[in-house]
């Protein structure tokens, strides 16, 4: 098998193409809103029609699919962060001669840069996606590490509660709702000084960086690929987080890991989707 249809689908665009898996190239791509309508059933619907138009008389029989959700480690949907598609099977929307599987998108990121990246060669990184939402995925011994369910993407979603005994004062957030793009564009759009967005920048990098430094403490991993839309749009703010996290890393062996802006850009989701059956 040497071509499928590779289909990513984010909170805010769906891309999907036809993905050549031996060369990484991607042809006859398209994208279009993922919430062109205001029904989520609608939304899956448009989607699942424009991947059966790409199909037909293409003679490509394996579609992978990516999603921004919670999905067990058979491919079922569980969650709805960005749809109501809680326990969707996506097998279920095809013929049966098509064969389909659905992974988490930053798994498909992390993927990709396995086969056409920066972790090729490599046996044991991380992919942080900062984008819309902030997520994870770890290859570990040359297999990406699913967990016991299939939930091993977590990373800034849940809440995080700190007492402090000197104050007694305890301090609660999600770090997803303050330093993911959304919520830091819809504040500095608020703002009408360069210094005062910059400051804003400066302290939000710090505590993002505190928390990849904890992330890379637990975990130790080889390298860490870096992407997202974050990541991608903003290339001074990506370089002082990464000065950033170096601060918070513990041992002075690992500080020097080596950081990498993902090589594949805007197009590693869908690449990653489509090397689903490799």
């Amino acid at each position: 098998m040497s071509k499928s249809l590779g289909i990513d689908i984010g909170g805010t665009k769906t891309s999907m193409g036809i993905v050549n898996t031996l060369t990484g190239n991607i042809s006859k791509k398209i994208e279009f809103p993922s919430k062109l309508f205001k029904n989520d059933k609608a939304n899956l619907t448009n989607i699942i029609n424009n991947a059966k138009t790409i199909l037909k008389d293409s003679g490509i029989d394996c579609v992978g699919i990516g999603v921004p959700e919670l999905i067990d480690n058979k491919g079922i949907i569980k969650g709805t962060y960005n749809f109501k598609w809680n326990n969707l099977n996506f097998k279920n929307l095809f013929s049966k001669k098509i064969k389909v599987k659905a992974d988490s998108d930053v798994r498909n990121h992390l993927r990709a840069e396995k086969f056409f990246g920066y972790g090729r060669g490599k046996e044991n990184f991380a992919y942080i996606n900062i984008g819309s939402g902030i997520s994870y995925s770890l290859m570990i011994d040359n297999k990406i590490y699913t967990g016991a369910r299939g939930y091993a993407i977590h990373f800034g979603s849940s809440k995080i509660s700190l007492f402090n005994p000197k104050t007694n004062k305890t301090n609660s957030l999600i770090p997803e709702e303050f330093y993911s793009g959304k919520p830091i564009i819809k504040k500095i759009s608020k703002m009408n000084s360069n210094y005062e967005k910059n400051s804003y920048l400066d302290k939000i990098s710090n505590s993002l960086a505190s928390f990849i430094g904890n992330l890379i403490n637990t975990i130790d991993p080889e390298l860490v690929i870096l992407g997202g839309g974050v990541i991608l749009n903003n290339s001074n703010f990506t370089k002082k987080l990464i000065l950033d996290t170096r601060k918070y890393i513990f041992c002075n062996d690992v500080k020097k890991i080596n950081f990498k802006i993902t090589k594949i850009k805007e197009d590693t989701g869908l690449l990653g989707a489509g090397l689903l059956f490799n």
